[in-house]
């Protein structure tokens, strides 16, 4: 429970105004925390002027035609401040106008007679500000010094206080947050605990920020007959018919119609008729906040009542009063932490800037794209929503992270930028074009804290239509869910302009993830990744298993990783050295992400971190195909099944691919190295040895981070070819005298200077030699081996230049020229000397070898908690060496 209200940390203007308010209904002197208020603010004068023989209130009683207004300052006992010397401006409307408003008005009043004392109170004080503006000011800000800033204001608080904003509210909206107040008969609720700002368009400020007549002209449903013209102005919707008319006490402006504070932006949607269904949803979001013993006790002793609590109304959002996240009241929290990105009805809402909180409310505000009943309940049925309902029946039960998903595609942080003019340049969540027109739209509502655009069609979040929906639709793949969002990898899988296939492991399938960081361990282990909701931002946290490999035995739990929160605004993947369990998260997503069809015809894909995927049994679908990662291809695990594909290139409009749900377990990297796969084999025998004695293999790379086992130290996190020679082939080489063995550079004595010199040319040609076979990209046998950049020979065969090891003399990668036909079956490579190899597709188990090797984060390969860099290779036996040209 809170222990200081956030009555006592208002400005003294605010406590005044209210202090005013209530003496006005209470008939005496009001004291707060000691301080006797009373109605005034301002010290006022006992003589006017020399010069000057009119103030505000006097101008209005000799024009004759503003008795409504001179009605309303008698009546809230606010003569004495509008008939001597202080600051205001008041845009008055005249006795015309407010003929207009009272033949048809949303109050339900048809005269003045009926306006309560709170209506009078929205009437004058909704039309004033408490200070003196000319209109063109109005559009200025200050910087720090106090100079002005021109054309950067649109907004500026009224002289309203925020009681004019507390209701008794007896029926409560339909909302899971409000269930704890069920049995209440009513309420005192204020619609939002801070002060309620005008909107005006000034010329200066338009011309400032681009926004156009015709702009103007569609925000207030302008015909051509009436459409902007320079100099127009106006204030909350209302045209400032004559202005700064000026005055002893600051200035009136004559107004077309009565000026009526707006409301804001969640209130407009829960009061038109054509938005119900927004409304609810957005009420998901709703919860009172309540406002402490010192305001319960204050409004108790001037009302004449005895409540026992007095609440605002608010909505959980990542931006709310003040700019701060608000997630937790004093009873209730958000669930699940799912947070509107901002509050829509938080009255003095701004834009996070550097600048201080009215400066930067006066600069801009929000937009709200809300769907028309009609609209919300095609995209339900038969639209992109369609998979919802199948998946959940209705919209009580969609989760709060799906639909939080949903409403924040329809939130907008910035008017400025959101006007007409200026929609193509309107991203959506995957920093595409929202495609939005103003054939959208059919109705626009100003409200004090934003615009609503009532709109005729579903703006769906990208993760609706992409790969990533069923990760935001099941709540058995909720780990990924939340890998995506705390590794800022939505951004990638959200974009439509490519084609993804995304393999998503569910919680489930992660209880049996081989940690990588055992491989170079005495003991292999498990980690289980587990899901607690409770924990905000950490929910995600991995059990440390011991794991027999001969067996497949797991052991009880003998430690588990925490999860810190992933560091705020930061890129995708931040943050990994220092957490292991987005460490590991982050292989898990780059190892089951394929860019491109994985049912295109191949058998081998590469995935976003390089490494490669083995496809079987495509045609059989769901529960029938398999995949493998580089441990599973290699036998360590058994092949994944599919159980479920989402096509969402069918399923929905302008999808990117296809999900694979992976239910019993997940794609694993395999603990084998190069080296490994090559001692493996006596067909690779006479390379493993000339590998075995050079410089190029290593336990430690950079001399800092351990290496799972011998690696290859030119491998740098991405994805490789070795191409083997044959063992006669390499013999052959030897026995012409064109390559050497570390048993001839054994048996030279290098004190001996000619010999000494044979010793450095035999040790380059061997290095020069293993260099040469080691290519930069992995190339399979019945992969998908284009590179965007191939060229084509006659026989439409692409034909590709890739990078080796070498560096020759002139400090270039000496390069292969790599001929792939189209169905992938053959790999032929030239070398610089103008041989022709091939890759051995007759023997059996000797090519698409695969090996993965692993750099940590730590020193000690026996203390490995973080993934450093990892890299994939892919190795085949060739029919030759392949030869470089001689240097000199």
């Amino acid at each position: 429970m809170k222990t200081e209200s956030l009555f006592w940390k208002r400005s003294r203007r605010q406590l005044v105004a209210m202090s005013c308010w209530l003496l006005a209904v209470g008939g005496g002197l009001l004291t707060v925390g000691g301080i006797l208020t009373s109605c005034s603010e301002y010290d006022l004068d006992e003589e006017t002027p020399s010069g000057w023989d009119r103030s505000i209130y006097s101008w209005l009683k000799e024009q004759g035609d503003f008795t409504n207004m001179v009605r309303l300052i008698d009546d809230l006992n606010y003569t004495d401040v509008l008939a001597r010397t202080g600051s205001k401006t008041l845009f008055a409307a005249d006795d015309a106008a407010f003929e207009r408003f009272f033949s048809k008005n949303n109050w339900g009043v048809s005269s003045y007679g009926q306006l309560t004392y709170a209506q009078k109170r929205l009437l004058l004080f909704g039309a004033m500000i408490d200070n003196s503006y000319q209109v063109q000011s109005l559009a200025s800000t200050s910087n720090q010094d106090g100079a002005p800033i021109e054309g950067n204001c649109m907004r500026r608080v009224s002289s309203l206080s925020t009681f004019d904003n507390v209701s008794i509210m007896k029926t409560l909206p339909e909302g899971p947050y409000w269930q704890v107040y069920a049995d209440r008969d009513s309420l005192v609720v204020f619609h939002d605990y801070t002060e309620v700002p005008m909107v005006h368009f000034i010329e200066r400020f338009m011309t400032n920020k681009q926004i156009t007549n015709e702009d103007y002209d569609f925000l207030f449903n302008r015909d051509k007959k009436n459409s902007y013209q320079s100099g127009d102005a106006s204030v909350n919707g209302s045209q400032i018919v004559t202005q700064n008319i000026r005055c002893l006490n600051g200035f009136i402006n004559r107004m077309s119609e009565v000026v009526t504070p707006l409301p804001n932006m969640a209130e407009i949607i829960n009061s038109e008729s054509k938005t119900t269904e927004f409304a609810h949803l957005l009420n998901r979001f709703s919860v009172l906040d309540w406002l402490g013993d010192d305001m319960t006790d204050a409004y108790n002793r001037n009302f004449g009542t005895n409540v026992d609590s007095v609440f605002q109304l608010r909505y959980f959002s990542k931006r709310s009063q003040g700019g701060a996240t608000f997630n937790k009241t004093y009873n209730q929290q958000s669930k699940g932490f799912c947070e509107l990105p901002f509050d829509p009805g938080w009255n003095g809402y701004y834009i996070s800037t550097n600048t201080d909180d009215e400066t930067a409310l006066q600069q801009d505000m929000a937009v709200m794209l809300v769907p028309s009943n009609d609209a919300l309940k095609a995209f339900w049925e038969t639209g992109a929503g369609a998979p919802l309902r199948i998946s959940f029946g209705s919209w009580d039960k969609v989760p709060y992270n799906t639909l939080k998903e949903f409403m924040s595609a329809n939130m907008l942080s910035s008017f400025v930028g959101s006007v007409p003019s200026k929609f193509t340049s309107i991203m959506n969540d995957a920093s595409d074009p929202l495609g939005i027109t103003t054939n959208d739209i059919d109705s626009v509502w100003l409200a004090c804290n934003g615009a609503i655009y009532l709109t005729n069609r579903v703006f769906t979040p990208t993760s609706f239509i992409s790969v990533m929906y069923p990760a935001k639709v099941d709540q058995n793949l909720n780990i990924m869910d939340w890998a995506i969002d705390q590794l800022k990898y939505s951004a990638y899988l959200n974009s439509l302009n490519a084609t993804y296939s995304f393999f998503i492991p569910s919680n489930n399938a992660l209880q049996a993830y081989v940690d990588p960081c055992s491989y170079g361990k005495p003991q292999r282990q498990v980690l289980r990744f587990h899901y607690d909701e409770t924990r905000k931002g950490k929910e995600v946290y991995a059990s440390i298993h011991n794991i027999d490999p001969a067996t497949g035995v797991v052991s009880d739990s003998i430690d588990s990783y925490g999860s810190t929160q992933n560091p705020k605004n930061k890129s995708e993947g931040s943050g990994l050295n220092d957490n292991p369990v987005l460490n590991r998260l982050y292989q898990i997503l780059d190892d089951h992400v394929v860019i491109g069809n994985v049912e295109d015809g191949h058998e081998y894909y590469r995935t976003k971190g390089g490494a490669t995927l083995h496809v079987i049994d495509v045609a059989k679908g769901e529960n029938g195909m398999k995949v493998e990662g580089s441990r599973q291809y290699n036998g360590e695990s058994p092949a994944v099944p599919v159980a479920k594909v989402y096509d969402q290139t069918k399923k929905t409009s302008g999808g990117n691919g296809k999900s694979y749900i992976l239910e019993n377990s997940l794609l694993m990297g395999t603990r084998y190295t190069v080296f490994n796969v090559l001692g493996k084999h006596p067909e690779f025998s006479r390379f493993h040895d000339l590998l075995e004695g050079s410089s190029l293999l290593e336990m430690k790379h950079d001399k800092n981070y351990a290496c799972n086992d011998t690696c290859i130290k030119t491998f740098n996190n991405y994805h490789y070819t070795v191409y083997v020679p044959t063992n006669e082939s390499i013999d052959a080489l030897i026995s012409e005298g064109k390559l050497h063995t570390w048993d001839d550079m054994a048996a030279l004595d290098t004190t001996i200077a000619e010999q000494h010199k044979l010793y450095d040319q035999y040790n380059d040609e061997i290095e020069t030699f293993l260099r040469y076979h080691i290519q930069d990209n992995s190339l399979y046998i019945h992969g998908d081996n284009t590179t965007g950049l191939d060229e084509f020979d006659e026989t439409g065969s692409f034909v590709t230049p890739y990078e080796t090891a070498y560096i020759g003399k002139d400090l270039k990668f000496r390069r292969v020229k790599v001929t792939t036909d189209k169905p992938g079956n053959q790999i032929f490579i030239e070398d610089e000397v103008g041989n022709h190899r091939r890759v051995m597709t007759e023997k059996a188990g000797l090519y698409n070898l695969m090996a993965r090797e692993y750099v940590y984060q730590e020193g000690d390969k026996s203390n490995a908690k973080h993934i450093r860099t990892t890299s994939s290779a892919v190795i085949h036996l060739i029919d030759g060496p392949l030869m470089t040209k001689s240097e000199k």
